[in-house]
């Protein structure tokens, strides 16, 4: 559960050459997710606020590492009463594609 205005973030294992999808959503009741992913040289390897707030990234690594997921629920900068603030459920789904499938 986040509310507007909430960033949460964790640490996940990725192994090299496998091709991974990475989808972030909320409730409908939430404004658009934003989410990045950052390396442990704290590089933004992507960020959906560069990318017209999409929920999906697909990517492949050239090496395993572990990255950082950070989420966060923007608000919109307008002053609310805590009746009006905004909060539900974050989901983060990563799959990957099994190198034998075509």
């Amino acid at each position: 559960m986040l509310t507007e205005g909430e960033e949460a973030d964790f640490y996940k294992t990725f192994y090299a050459d496998q091709q991974y999808r990475l989808v972030v959503c909320g409730t409908e009741s939430l404004p658009a997710i934003e989410f990045k992913v950052i390396d442990a040289n704290r590089n933004v390897l992507f960020s959906n606020k560069d990318h017209n707030m999409t929920k999906l990234w697909d990517f492949k690594l050239e090496s395993s590492q572990q990255l950082r997921i950070v989420v966060k629920v923007p608000t919109n900068g307008q002053k609310k009463s805590e009746a009006e603030i905004q909060s539900g459920c974050v989901a983060i789904m990563i799959g990957f594609k099994d190198k034998e499938s075509k």
